[in-house]
């Protein structure tokens, strides 16, 4: 949304820390010497927390402070604990500050003041206070972006908020006048009536912008002042209280001049036809009168600040210009009363919006985690195997080189590894061949579309990854699966792969796997990951591997094809050939990570006919 408000070498390098340092006098000392176009800056006023500016082109953020300037395309950002303050101006134009609550983020998208002053905010988190002067004359204009409109204010003293998940924004106006304009279709909550694309906010009124399903939905009525104290942090509070004199200022010049506007055609000058009668001028003048101290007295209530903070401010004033102890209420007509309430079902509806927008995302990070989790294990657990396999086929070279030996040189070879610390090797293979019944482990081949080897017209091929008796502790929660081949004759499917993701992913049901380039899918439990690696000559290997992230092991009885793997093959010189697809390697966990034992299948030899044209 935006809002619109109408009022490099080392010598490079230490100009730029100059700036920082000076400010803005720097860029404005000397009115002889102006440039023909006046740039306006931002200049840090008061800062606490973290507070991170980075600078228009830059890449890495650095921290704030005191008295820097902030230029047109500067991004400002607040942490958990962050506030900042900061003033506008040039020697052009009134000064404007804007105060920065914490988790925000603000970009100076416009600063100049050549033809009028021209101020651009882009809000994307966070909550900020503003007050602006520059906006006197027509060609003035001051303008906050959101994710949902445009303002436009004359004035002005508002509130402005953005939820950095769901993009909504909210408006509080104190005095002056903000015009929310957006591209959308802009519906009215509630009744989903539609609404223009420009929406005008008096002060005491708050305008609330959410996307919906049919565009912009919109809310405006009158500030509930409990409800946004609630919500305002203290800081803003603080800011608004330190305000009231200027509030005042400009709620009276507005209410002198919607006394000569009363029963009028709406306009600006009568709220937008909200003052029809004396009575409406006497019930927007209690409410802007004391608009500023029930803030207070609901802020000191809800303990946002304290009333030596009220006291101070009064007495700066030279008058009580706070009542903290007020019992006045805002009056609200009958349809005002409709209006807020269809405020609150609109802020209600969106909190839980939000709520299941961010659980959302965190399960998604907490299954993303996991998975890669998963993932790292399944790699840990291969690596494992590997040695494990390497161990076994060098301990098999040992002992069949042993058994050949003379016994002397066996007893020496034996003398020398009790020397280095290590066991002395067997006379005989470890193996035995006793009778007993015969465990069959489970098994995973590849298939050619079902068959175990055939011939194929090149072009592009199915390979089925097909699993048998993974039941009872055999049960599985993932397994990854290494292919080598011959890359001068089969190139993976990555494309196809990719563009059709749930049909090479329809197996099992126990696996559903939601691929990144398929979006949401119903039920989805498993995550996978692939990837191709060049070997030695002409060897590539195929990377295959799934978790479940959610559910039990899947039991798997009969052959069943988890996953299909897209391949293009081709003849050499229009003569028929054969391609081996050989599983390099497959491992397969229990839903404690631990490994379950695997027969690999015999490779798969494929006959490639060329296709004659």
């Amino acid at each position: 949304m935006r809002f619109r408000i109408y009022r490099k070498s080392r010598s490079l390098l230490m100009l730029l820390c100059l700036l920082l340092i000076i400010g803005p006098c720097s860029l404005l000392a000397g009115e002889g010497h102006a440039s023909a176009q006046v740039m306006r800056v931002a200049v840090v006023k008061e800062i606490s927390g973290t507070v991170n500016v980075l600078k228009s082109g830059g890449a890495k953020s650095f921290k704030a402070f005191r008295n820097m300037s902030l230029n047109e395309g500067d991004q400002i950002a607040t942490g958990k604990d962050g506030e900042v303050t900061l003033s506008l101006s040039s020697s052009a134009a009134d000064q404007d500050e804007i105060s920065i609550s914490t988790g925000s983020q603000v970009t100076f998208s416009k600063m100049k003041d050549s033809g009028g002053a021209k101020t651009k905010m882009s809000v994307w988190a966070g909550s900020l206070w503003v007050k602006v002067k520059s906006v006197s004359n027509a060609s003035d204009q001051f303008e906050v972006e959101t994710p949902t409109s445009i303002m436009g204010v004359r004035g002005t003293h508002f509130f402005v908020k953005v939820n950095p998940i769901t993009g909504k924004t909210e408006v509080f106006l104190a005095a002056g006048v903000v015009e929310s304009t957006t591209t959308k279709d802009r519906h009215a909550t509630g009744d989903n009536s539609d609404m223009p694309n420009s929406v005008t906010i008096y002060p005491s009124q708050q305008l609330g912008e959410a996307d919906g399903d049919e565009g912009l939905e919109t809310s405006v009525s009158v500030v509930d002042l409990s409800t946004f104290v609630s919500q305002a942090s203290p800081d803003l509070v603080k800011a608004i209280l330190k305000d009231a004199a200027s509030i005042a200022a400009e709620q009276k010049q507005m209410l002198d001049k919607a006394k000569e506007s009363i029963g009028s055609e709406p306009n600006k000058d009568n709220f937008g036809g909200q003052i029809q009668s004396p009575e409406d001028l006497e019930r927007m003048v209690n409410n802007l009168n004391n608009l500023v101290s029930i803030i207070a007295k609901e802020a000191i209530d809800q303990k946002k600040v304290a009333q030596d903070v009220i006291d101070q401010i009064n007495k700066e004033s030279g008058k009580k210009l706070i009542d903290s102890s007020t019992k006045s209420e805002l009056i609200l007509s009958e349809k005002e009363k409709k209006q807020q309430e269809l405020a609150a079902k609109f802020e209600e509806a969106q909190k839980k919006a939000a709520d299941k927008k961010a659980q959302e995302q965190q399960q998604l990070q907490q299954a993303i985690q996991d998975a890669i989790k998963k993932a790292q294990e399944l790699r840990d657990q291969q690596e494992q195997a590997n040695k494990e396999a390497l161990k076994k086929q060098q301990d098999q070279a040992n002992q069949t080189y042993y058994n050949q030996l003379t016994a002397e040189e066996k007893k020496r070879i034996d003398e020398n590894r009790v020397s280095a610390g290590l066991p002395s090797i067997p006379t005989k293979d470890n193996t035995s061949s006793g009778s007993g019944s015969v465990v069959s482990k489970p098994t995973v081949s590849l298939l050619n579309n079902g068959r175990s080897a055939n011939g194929v017209l090149e072009g592009y091929i199915d390979l089925g990854l097909a699993f048998k008796g993974f039941t009872g502790s055999n049960k599985i929660m993932g397994y990854q699966l290494e292919v080598e081949y011959d890359n001068t004759k089969a190139q993976f499917g990555n494309s196809d792969f990719d563009m059709d993701p749930l049909y090479y992913r329809a197996g099992a049901a126990g696996f559903i796997v939601e691929p990144e380039s398929a979006g949401t899918v119903p039920g989805a439990n498993s995550v996978d990951d692939y990837r191709v690696v060049q070997g030695t000559g002409n060897t590539s290997t195929l990377f295959y591997s799934v978790v479940k992230f959610n559910g039990s092991s899947v039991e798997i009885n009969g052959e069943t094809t988890l996953v299909r793997l897209p391949f293009l093959v081709s003849a050499q010189s229009y003569i028929a050939g054969s391609i081996t697809f050989k599983i390099k390697s497959i491992t397969a966990v229990d839903e404690n990570g631990n490994p379950v034992e695997v027969v690999k299948g015999s490779d798969i030899t494929l006959q490639v006919i060329p296709r004659i044209v």
